[in-house]
């Protein structure tokens, strides 16, 4: 792993009546193949086992610790952000209470995001995220691969791809200092859509963003998900979207909304690169124009979505 150790690494856990599925998901990472890291655990004021499970496991483990805001009744959201601002860590993972980790989830993406800092600098805001497993509510495996499940197109890294469609598991991310403190700077769970999403446009705007093609979390589906996935196959759930047209043109409505929030959470886009506040205005100028005008404005400015079906979509209630 060579001078990628020389970095620390945090997990921070994110719990809220977890206690059926965390003693699985705390001895995968116990389990991991990486030599040294910390996970930073926080329970959002569970009425289940789920603290007396992290307390016993940060007293059997010394790389296990129960944060300070524990109890602080956040929302998941809210106690990601939480924790990201009690963090030091060089390289920083986030990590959901329900799932299971492959051995190899840190170590990989740790070569990963030292590889990116070698080449574009450790003062780029920089993060990685892999693929992963679709299990049920056991944990037997109903997809090999998520994002071949989802329809999401690896190469949709970019600032207009992600404006329009976010691709970033955030239990498969990690990312750099650099980006974990604007994260912190300016997050506002109060206008975020979801924490991954906000992570990746914020990667995608000031810096880099490099997808592991390799599964490296077992993303469990179950009733209590915050965000779960739909387990129904990618032409069904499209032929289903393209007969919903409330919802469809509601799912378009939301990123111009969420785009809108982006912008404001960033000083109005006054604290965001040149480039990436004209990509944001470009596209949030597309809502008003009339419907011909606006779907060719925004395939033009690859605001594109990332399937063939999820793109007709797109063009059909955009």
């Amino acid at each position: 792993m060579g001078l990628a150790l020389v970095k620390s690494v945090s997990v921070l856990m994110a719990c809220y009546q977890g206690a059926a599925y965390l003693p699985e998901q705390l001895a995968s990472l116990a389990a991991q193949d990486d030599p040294c890291f910390r996970v930073l655990m926080q329970d959002d004021g569970s009425a289940d086992d789920t603290l007396s499970l992290l307390q016993a496991q940060a007293q059997a483990d010394r790389r296990f610790s129960l944060a300070a805001e524990g109890g602080g009744r956040f929302g998941a959201i809210g106690n990601f952000l939480s924790l990201l601002r009690q963090d030091t860590a060089d390289y920083t993972a986030l990590c959901d209470q329900d799932d299971r980790w492959e051995p190899q989830r840190l170590s990989l993406c740790r070569e990963a995001l030292a590889a990116a800092e070698a080449r574009y600098g450790e003062a780029t805001p920089l993060m990685v995220h892999s693929d992963c497993r679709l299990t049920d509510e056991a944990g037997a495996v109903l997809h090999e691969s998520f994002f071949r499940h989802q329809g999401w197109d690896p190469a949709a890294t970019t600032l207009p791809r992600l404006l329009v469609q976010n691709n970033v598991t955030g239990c498969t991310l990690m990312m750099n200092a650099a980006l974990r403190r604007l994260v912190c700077q300016y997050g506002n769970p109060d206008s975020m859509v979801m924490h991954d999403w906000f992570i990746a446009l914020t990667a995608a705007a000031f810096g880099r963003i490099v997808f592991l093609d390799e599964p490296l979390v077992r993303y469990r589906q179950h009733g209590h998900n915050v965000q779960g996935a739909s387990q129904a196959g990618l032409t069904r759930r499209g032929l289903r979207a393209l007969s919903a047209w409330k919802k469809g043109k509601a799912r378009i409505a939301m990123t111009y909304r969420h785009a809108r929030a982006f912008l404001q959470a960033f000083d109005g886009g006054a604290a965001l690169p040149d480039s990436a506040r004209d990509t944001l205005e470009r596209y949030l100028a597309t809502e008003t124009m009339p419907k011909p005008r606006r779907v060719w404005a925004v395939m033009r400015g690859g605001y594109t979505m990332q399937s063939p079906i999820t793109r007709l979509g797109q063009a059909f209630f955009g």
